[in-house]
């Protein structure tokens, strides 16, 4: 596929800084970006809230790719930190969005991660990595972020698959619901968050997560043509060793069109955004006439609830598989959530489950063992499989995420 190029650079609205390589603190002022030095440990820093002490920061890429940003609550969400960028950062900056198409060929190499996560070769990379460590009894890191780009609209369900990830420990957490498997997710990328294309391929992928900035006048004030709302990344975390971050962002299958992900200030925290919660877990419940095994994940956050219920009864041959989580509540170690789904093969049944996270995420046998009760009912209410009154999980693990 052939595509145009148009450069731009605006310097109004979205204020930004860009990483140099000196030591200097980035400033904006006004509403003009001035381009300062920033040591890449001290732009780091700017992402660390309550809980978590870094280490070891290095970047790789160009240093117009990398820098801070203020004035940014009504274009991306939120109103400061950190952005990365497959182009030069300024040109992100708004007050409109004047171009269909902004782009600056930084000229870098790609990333295997990224080109393995978009499918697609990779091109004008921006990486930045360092070592992470929590306090004890913390079992998740949380920060959020926006991802824009300028692939949209023309360019989504294409091969032109702007990508960027945040490993974890190498686990990707920067991810959202695959509408394609129930449960599953897919990488934040321009072909996983869209409104369809209108001049190809028309199917939207979690068109919710997605505004257009391509109406005139632009909703947002930014030159990007489109971006996701504001989402978080939650991951686990391990507070007895040093943790390792990959915060990464590339074009994909050539150098054209910008793209860039932008990270709130201090939101890199052991502490939770305010209405979300996660469990995870399962394992084998060891019944006087048999045994149960079972296996869950529950989120809530800005893209709203999903997750999923396996339960595999052993004694009887009974199934279940929950996909539709409709309700969750979470206070302290303690969780409750509900929702629909399928058992022994059949739709019509609903399910609540309750789990009590006694070992702080601690799988050693110490304390008090994680507790679990799971209730089953079909379209009259009626209870068709139960594990009520709770049980003590002695083999397996329940982390309820705080």
């Amino acid at each position: 596929m052939q595509r145009t190029r148009t450069t731009i650079v605006a310097v109004a609205g979205l204020s930004v800084a860009a990483l140099i390589g000196g030591a200097t603190p980035a400033v904006a002022i006004g509403a003009t970006a001035y381009i300062n030095p920033v040591d890449p440990a001290a732009l780091a820093q700017t992402l660390v809230g309550p809980g978590v002490a870094i280490s070891n920061v290095t970047y790789v890429g160009d240093p117009v790719s990398a820098g801070s940003f203020s004035g940014g609550a009504a274009s991306v969400g939120f109103d400061a930190g950190v952005t990365l960028g497959s182009g030069d950062i300024a040109d992100t900056v708004g007050p409109t969005n004047d171009a269909p198409g902004t782009e600056t060929l930084v000229g870098t190499g790609g990333d295997a991660d990224l080109t393995a996560l978009a499918g697609f070769p990779t091109y004008d990379a921006a990486v930045m990595e360092f070592d992470f460590t929590v306090p004890a009894g913390a079992t998740t890191i949380y920060f959020r972020y926006t991802f824009g780009s300028e692939e949209y609209n023309e360019f989504v369900n294409t091969e032109f698959n702007d990508t960027f990830a945040f490993y974890v420990n190498g686990v990707n957490c920067a991810v959202v619901p695959d509408p394609a498997i129930p449960g599953g997710t897919l990488p934040v990328t321009v072909n996983s968050v869209n409104n369809g294309n209108p001049g190809g391929d028309p199917t939207p992928t979690n068109p919710a997560l997605y505004r257009d900035n391509t109406a005139t006048p632009n909703p947002f004030p930014t030159e990007l043509d489109g971006l996701t709302i504001p989402l978080t990344c939650m991951a686990p975390v391990d507070p007895n060793i040093t943790n390792h971050m990959k915060l990464a962002i590339a074009d994909a299958s050539d150098l054209r069109l910008d793209s860039a992900v932008f990270i709130e200030a201090g939101s890199l925290s052991i502490t939770p955004p305010a209405g979300s919660g996660k469990v995870t877990g399962g394992g084998r419940l060891d019944l006087a006439d048999g045994a149960v095994t079972f296996g869950t994940t529950v989120i809530r956050d800005e893209q709203g609830l999903r997750g999923n219920l396996q339960v595999n009864d052993h004694r009887t041959g009974d199934k279940f598989h929950g996909s539709d989580v409709l309700a969750f509540s979470q206070s302290g170690n303690e969780a409750t959530w509900s929702g629909d789904g399928r058992f022994n093969g059949e739709d019509g049944y609903s399910f609540e489950v309750t789990v009590v996270d006694n070992r702080n995420g601690n799988s050693a046998k110490k304390g008090a063992p994680d507790t679990v009760s799971i209730v089953i009912t079909d379209d009259t209410g009626a209870v068709v499989w139960s594990l009520d009154p709770a049980v003590q999980l002695l083999k397996g693990n329940i982390v309820v995420h705080q």
